[in-house]
């Protein structure tokens, strides 16, 4: 299960299919579902756990519902450049997530990028903390994500991707916070045009397994299998920042405006956020990131 099909990250899942395909001489062959074709993507983790589905490709914030240390990823500003969020995912942190999973079920193959989330909202910029103050904004599930935009007094409410459009459209939300690609591939843009680059999270996404399923599988076809997910995740993140590029000049096109953000208010302003959840998701975890990101 993947993102909507007109994510790129579709048509990467579907070239990994392929290479397992090929790496398994046809034996392992894995079809690649959108978000919504196999339920909801808050019930995608669950069902991994119980073998209804084989593998799921999902974000940080739908993760943490199950690995609550997750959300060391979610800090605001933890991780600042992409150079810095791959050296934390491929080294001893991102291991000892993944090293957390199968006892609930699941088996993490690899770690890539679903893109820096912007707030993109329907009536204005909000490059201050105050200027986002009131706003009704859609987030994915995750409580930092929650915490955080309470904390600027912008009451945040979980909404399915399949379901943001209309919620926008309708006023039931003012303003939405997803990578700029997702923009594009949910057709957002059509509805709320003021993006600002706000970037709390750098929006970490695995592959992950049942380990059901591969459980199944003859060692040398599991083997395969993390081979090739190791293998697609380099590639999962040039796209990713390519793609963004891209999408940032088709946007202006549309008529949507950009705003850089007073990074140093916002994170003064959510330091409360810190405080609560650092010793929740171990406060070894965060000082393990600052420490490799040069910042403790």
């Amino acid at each position: 299960m993947a993102d909507v099909a007109t994510h790129p990250i579709y048509g990467m899942l579907t070239s990994w299919s392929d290479d397992i395909r090929k790496r398994t001489n046809g034996a392992v062959e894995i079809k690649v579902y959108g978000a919504g074709q196999l339920g909801s993507q808050g019930n995608a983790l669950t069902a991994m756990q119980t073998g209804t589905i084989d593998f799921v490709c999902h974000t940080t914030g739908f993760i943490e519902t199950i690995y609550p240390s997750v959300a060391v990823l979610d800090l605001p500003y933890i991780l600042q450049t992409s150079a810095e969020a791959e050296k934390v995912l491929d080294g001893p942190v991102g291991q000892k997530l993944f090293e957390q999973f199968p006892a609930k079920g699941i088996v993490g193959l690899c770690w890539g990028h679903w893109g820096w989330r912007p707030v993109t909202h329907t009536k204005k910029g909000v490059p201050h903390p105050a200027d986002i103050a009131g706003t009704k904004i859609r987030v994915q599930p995750g409580a930092i994500y929650a915490a955080t935009y309470q904390q600027l007094d912008a009451p945040p409410t979980v909404i399915d991707v399949s379901e943001i459009y209309l919620a926008l459209s309708q006023g039931a939300v003012d303003a939405v916070e997803v990578p700029v690609i997702s923009l594009i591939a949910s057709k957002l843009y059509e509805v709320t045009k003021h993006v600002t680059n706000v970037n709390f999270v750098y929006n970490a996404g695995a592959i992950m397994a049942s380990k059901r399923s591969l459980d199944k599988l003859p060692p040398e076809f599991q083997k395969a299998v993390q081979e090739a997910s190791l293998a697609a995740s380099p590639g999962w993140r040039s796209m990713m920042a390519t793609k963004t590029e891209e999408g940032v000049a088709l946007l202006k096109t549309q008529g949507c405006t950009f705003d850089d953000v007073d990074r140093a208010a916002y994170e003064k302003a959510l330091q409360p956020v810190w405080e609560k959840y650092k010793p929740i998701v171990g406060a070894d975890l965060v000082e393990a990131i600052q420490k490799q990101t040069g910042r403790s």
